[in-house]
């Protein structure tokens, strides 16, 4: 039987991209040229090119600004979950504000879409800075799984699905171990930075190894190879952040012909959740 992976997707225009992050602050946001409409064209088509089900991870601000985009990605049958954007320095987070925003948005986002939110994501520095009150706020405020990156693992664990607490999970990017440290398998900058053998190798060892789907995230801006000469952060931040934006789509082709994939709730809630209840019911440890 085929295993079918979980597939993410950050919903960020070029100026929200990792590059960008200190020199290009939020409440600059609306002073530029959006080109997210474009880019999440581009991946929705292709993703309906290969039947691949996804899920999308969304900021306040492009919930506030772009509503329509936001329901032709659900009308396409794709998963729409809660990204929570925050400076990158801790002293700047503000927990009250934190709490609201993810209940705010989760209401605002669910009554777009037309269906319940259970999905969120935060930058790395902010769910490790907040972790001892944020979980408990996710779920009084109806959310079922958090997922995150290598940087900000909640358990030790390698896999996919790291753990479980009264149906919360927490759920981080595939990994794989090189000298001691961790890194995703597919992400905006791993399949642009090896060669697509490589990356391949990588999915079919880690299922092979840990019998449980790969969890990858991309970003939207890598789709847009249009996008305006600006400023980023470092000489080495604006060289990695165009290096191969044009062969992206033909990696993510060759990607989604290889490998199935769908979205964190229809492979992480309906079927690795149920398959760890039926462990549990038989006695057997769960991973």
């Amino acid at each position: 039987m085929t295993m079918i992976n979980a597939l993410t997707i950050n919903v960020e225009d070029y100026f929200q991209a990792p590059a960008f992050q200190h020199s290009i602050k939020e409440s600059d946001w609306g002073l530029l040229s959006p080109r997210i409409e474009y880019a999440v064209d581009k991946i929705l088509l292709l993703l309906s090119d290969h039947h691949v089900t996804a899920t999308f991870f969304i900021y306040g601000w492009t919930i506030n600004h772009f509503p329509l985009m936001l329901k032709k990605i659900a009308e396409q049958g794709h998963e729409l979950a809660y990204r929570h954007y925050n400076q990158s320095d801790p002293q700047y987070f503000n927990q009250r504000k934190i709490i609201e925003d993810l209940n705010r948005y989760k209401a605002q986002l669910s009554h777009i879409i037309g269906c319940n939110v259970v999905g969120y994501r935060s930058e790395p520095k902010l769910y490790c800075s907040t972790s001892e009150w944020l979980v408990d706020e996710l779920m009084l405020a109806g959310y079922e799984y958090s997922s995150a990156n290598h940087s900000n693992k909640v358990s030790k664990s390698d896999g996919g699905l790291d753990s479980i607490v009264d149906n919360f999970q927490y759920l981080n990017v595939s990994t794989h171990k090189v000298l001691n440290k961790q890194y995703d398998i597919i992400n905006t900058n791993s399949i642009r930075l090896r060669k697509y053998e490589s990356s391949r190798k990588l999915v079919k060892c880690f299922i092979e190894e840990t019998k449980t789907p790969v969890l990858g995230s991309i970003s939207t801006w890598v789709m847009d190879n249009q996008q305006p000469n600006i400023r980023a952060d470092s000489l080495f931040k604006k060289w990695l952040h165009s290096y191969r934006t044009r062969e992206t789509p033909l990696i993510l082709h060759q990607l989604f012909s290889e490998y199935d994939w769908q979205t964190v709730s229809a492979i992480h809630l309906h079927k690795v959740l149920q398959l760890n209840s039926i462990k549990k019911r038989k006695g057997r440890s769960v991973s």
